[in-house]
């Protein structure tokens, strides 16, 4: 017989809410120093992957001569974009339609770019192998400012798509633009501004954050030539989005691809996507015949993961001189770096921008978001959406922004508040 439904108040007397107590399955065992990690992981005659990595935010490889480190003792390979590119593997699809270098072919776009992959018997020997490759660059301009992304004559970041008019979501502004997305009302929100009786402007960063898990991004690769399956454990948050990546990079059908993600100490979206750490260390295995893993340090984690945020938002409201607000329009200006590896969902390519407005009843409402390149590391993965992406995105409600509102109206924060303004507790969001 089926349990009795129970009643509402049962139900909610049974899932409790916020504030209450909830028992944890796993801190027993991490406690205990009982955690099963990646780089906890020994498999028997693993070899190790380490990178060469660019000094410069932007610059031409002129040269790579890998000679000193090739016969180092116990260095099995060294290798770059040009063992990679006769098999297609020297570039890989990104989350967002984009494609990024796995390890850099013709140029690098951000420092610590990834230029060359060891693969040593020892972690250490790895370490020093790194050292002994020898890369001649020729430097050229970069971009560090957004804003400058697409001004006339700014150098050209992504030479692969330069020509290229069309992006993910419509035609494409500058050959260092990425793409222009948009949400609302454009004419009626200007027809509010044309009636306004009170308008402000004003332009909000929201500065660029790391997530700095505790783990660094980390994996193991050991590939079975006989039965042709591989396996790969690693520091994954989707691991479904790493099995795909490398099915479609190893050609290796997915129902023959096992992912694994064990224990993982932080990820806050900074381990969605899929790294060249990882395509590296599952080609070095089907090369070798033998599991290799990469464990990135510190300082790479920080400077070559995916960041988040880097977003300019320009806001404007217009109001009636009682306080009650009657538009809102906001430019946004998104700094994707060089590669656009986002994981937000294909219809916000800005995460949850859609909810800028926040809890305000705003009449009429339009974003435009542009996100274009830069010198830096892969744009944000999932920590650009998420709950994180209401206090990025509800850009009016920051203080400066709304002070202006409330000096221009000659309004105080509570009238401006109780002036019809804020949408209704028992009203159901469209």
């Amino acid at each position: 017989m089926n349990a009795i439904t129970q009643s509402k108040e049962e139900r909610a007397e049974k899932l409790q809410g916020m504030g209450c107590k909830r028992k944890r399955v796993e801190d027993i065992r991490f406690v205990q120093g009982r955690g099963n990690y990646v780089d906890d992981l020994k498999l028997p005659g693993m070899l190790f992957g380490d990178f060469v990595r660019s000094p410069y935010g932007h610059a031409r490889i002129k040269k790579i001569d890998a000679a000193k480190a090739k016969s180092l003792p116990g260095v099995l390979a060294v290798l770059t974009a040009a063992d990679l590119k006769p098999l297609s593997l020297h570039y890989m699809p990104t989350l967002a339609g984009d494609v990024q270098a796995v390890l850099a072919e013709e140029k690098v776009l951000f420092q610590n770019q990834e230029v060359a992959f060891i693969i040593a018997e020892d972690r250490y020997v790895a370490a020093d192998a790194v050292e002994l490759v020898e890369v001649e660059y020729e430097e050229l301009p970069v971009i560090v400012d957004p804003f400058k992304a697409m001004a006339p004559g700014a150098p050209v970041l992504r030479e692969d798509i330069k020509d290229k008019t069309d992006g993910a979501h419509g035609k494409r502004k500058h050959y260092n633009h990425i793409f222009n997305w948009q949400i609302g009302d454009k004419a009626a929100a200007d027809r509010a501004f044309d009636k306004a009786e009170v308008t402000i402007k004003e332009l909000i960063s929201y500065q660029r954050v790391h997530p700095c898990p505790l783990e660094t991004c980390q994996c193991v690769a050991s590939f079975d030539k006989i039965r042709g399956e591989l396996t790969v454990w690693g520091t994954f948050q989707a691991p479904h989005v790493i099995r795909t990546v490398a099915s479609l990079i190893s050609k290796i059908p997915e129902h023959k691809i096992h992912v694994i993600a064990p224990d993982i100490g932080g990820g806050f979206g900074n381990k969605v996507g899929a790294y060249p750490g990882y395509i590296c260390a599952i080609v070095a295995s089907i090369v070798t015949g033998r599991p290799v893993k990469w464990v990135e340090d510190r300082i790479e984690n920080l400077s070559t993961t995916s960041f988040a945020r880097d977003y300019h938002m320009t806001t404007e409201i217009a109001a009636t001189k009682d306080g009650k607000v009657t538009g809102l329009r906001v430019h946004v200006l998104a700094d994707h770096g060089a590669f656009d590896a986002c994981a937000d969902p294909t219809k916000w390519p800005a995460g949850f921008f859609n909810i800028v407005t926040g809890s305000y009843d705003f009449p009429v409402a339009h974003v435009a978001v542009d996100g274009v390149r830069s010198a830096s590391p892969r744009r944000p993965i999932a920590s650009s959406a998420g709950w994180t992406s209401w206090r990025r995105s509800s850009a009016w409600t920051r203080p400066n922004c709304a002070s202006r509102t409330w000096s221009a109206a000659s309004s105080s924060p509570t009238s401006l508040r109780s002036a019809g303004n804020t949408i209704p507790a028992t009203t159901t969001p469209p």
